[in-house]
């Protein structure tokens, strides 16, 4: 009995045989002080009866009489004043010649049941009665135990036909209670061999159906997971097999003689092919660290004006490569986070922003201070961001198209929404194609 169906149908069977035991042995111990009295009257009533007709009939067939319209077989024995008995119905019963005499004398005469007895075997009740001017003792006797059993028999019998209904009414419903737990074991075992995209239909609103739907959830969660980890083996073993390609080439290409006068070209790629794979590998370190909230978290107050100004002096050899116009609106602004962490969302998006904004183009960057956050906002005016495309940018790898991938592993955005997430804040993009994107992070300023 391995199986819950098992235990459940084991549980039920032995809970209520045990229950009909108890049950069986409480009514006959409460009723059988009804059925001493019971037993009793009817004797005295029988006894009553066999007097009055007695002279009036042929005894054996008052005997016989009495017997059918009683709850037993009776034996009625009568004694005269010498000793005398005649008996009726059966063979006579010995009574005691003090007990006669008692009785005789006008007493009622009733024995005790044997409480040892279960049922009671035999019960004899006496009444004194006259007949022609005579005083005679009569003496009625008779066991219950023949009625007692069978009515037993028929109680247990019908004990029986409801357990084994019983038992197979419950059996039938546990099998329908079971089997949607037999088909999310069924469906857990395939969850472990690794196959997630499985749905187990929910046919209740109970503990069970709830199970079933936190199931489905689960494997929809864990089969989008396994979606990513796929798309992020591929993405990393593009971006990393890219580089290594070009790497490999040009080495290649170093080895030839003919190449001399493009040597130093060729290194240079390298390098930067090299420093690319680098750029790389901290990324998903970054991420892997951040994923993990193992990343050093050291929130405290500072500026954060103070902080953007200083991101875009770092880059400003990329800004003024391209002689690009900075619109700058800083005001004095305090916020409660990570310095060093915040720094590098700073850094991506302003990266992003001077990567993509055409040659003399503008940027603006706004910062304002609204209840209790701070908004930062960065606006380039590069080719823009297709509305489909704007609810994945932030996913890792996620590029939307060669011209706004140059240069970039797909991982800055990414880094970006982790890091403001870590702070309790929020970053949007606002874009449309042809006029370039705003990029909106929501912090907490932590006052």
């Amino acid at each position: 009995m391995r199986t819950i169906y098992g235990k459940i149908v084991g549980s039920f069977f032995l809970a209520i045989v045990l229950s009909m035991l108890v049950a069986f042995l409480l009514a006959t111990a409460v009723n059988e002080r009804d059925i001493r009295e019971r037993f009793a009257n009817d004797m005295m009533r029988a006894a009553q009866e066999f007097a009055h007709l007695y002279g009036k009939s042929n005894i054996d067939d008052a005997a016989s009489f009495l017997s059918h319209t009683g709850i037993a077989r009776y034996t009625f024995v009568v004694y005269d004043r010498n000793m005398g008995q005649q008996a009726a119905g059966g063979p006579p019963v010995p009574i005691a010649q003090a007990d006669v005499w008692r009785v005789l004398g006008g007493a009622v005469y009733s024995s005790d049941f044997d409480k040892r007895m279960k049922p009671p075997a035999s019960f004899t009740v006496g009444i004194p009665f006259q007949e022609n001017g005579e005083t005679y003792a009569l003496f009625v006797h008779a066991s219950p135990a023949p009625p007692i059993r069978e009515a037993q028999r028929i109680q247990l019998i019908q004990l029986a036909v409801i357990l084994v209904i019983g038992t197979l009414l419950f059996a039938y419903v546990s099998h329908i209670l079971v089997r949607p737990i037999r088909r999310l074991i069924a469906a857990t075992e395939q969850v472990g061999k690794g196959k997630y995209d499985i749905n187990v239909p929910v046919h209740s609103r109970d503990e069970i159906g709830t199970l079933t739907r936190q199931f489905n959830q689960m494997t929809h969660e864990l089969n989008k997971i396994e979606e990513m980890r796929q798309e992020f083996v591929a993405a990393v073993s593009h971006e990393i097999q890219s580089p290594l390609t070009s790497i490999q080439g040009f080495a290649k290409a170093l080895k030839n003689e003919e190449t001399e006068t493009w040597r130093l070209a060729y290194v240079n790629i390298i390098e930067q092919e090299s420093a690319r794979l680098s750029q790389l590998g901290r990324s998903l370190m970054k991420l892997a660290s951040l994923d993990a909230e193992q990343h050093p978290f050291h929130p405290k107050r500072y500026r954060v004006d103070e902080q953007i100004r200083r991101v875009l002096s770092a880059l400003a050899p990329q800004w003024e490569e391209k002689e690009l116009q900075l619109d700058i609106g800083l005001p004095k602004t305090f916020l409660t986070g990570d310095e060093d962490l915040l720094e590098q969302v700073w850094t991506n998006l302003l990266t992003n922003a001077i990567r993509y904004t055409l040659r003399q183009g503008i940027i603006h960057i706004r910062l304002v201070a609204c209840d209790s956050n701070i908004i930062c906002t960065i606006k380039d005016y590069g080719p823009g961001i297709a509305k489909e495309e704007q609810t994945h940018i932030f996913e890792r790898f996620y590029k939307v198209d060669k011209s706004r991938s140059a240069g970039g592993n797909g991982l800055g955005l990414a880094i970006v929404k982790k890091i403001v997430l870590l702070h309790h804040g929020d970053v949007k993009v606002e874009s449309e194609l042809g006029s370039g994107s705003s990029f909106h992070v929501v912090l907490p300023s932590g006052e």
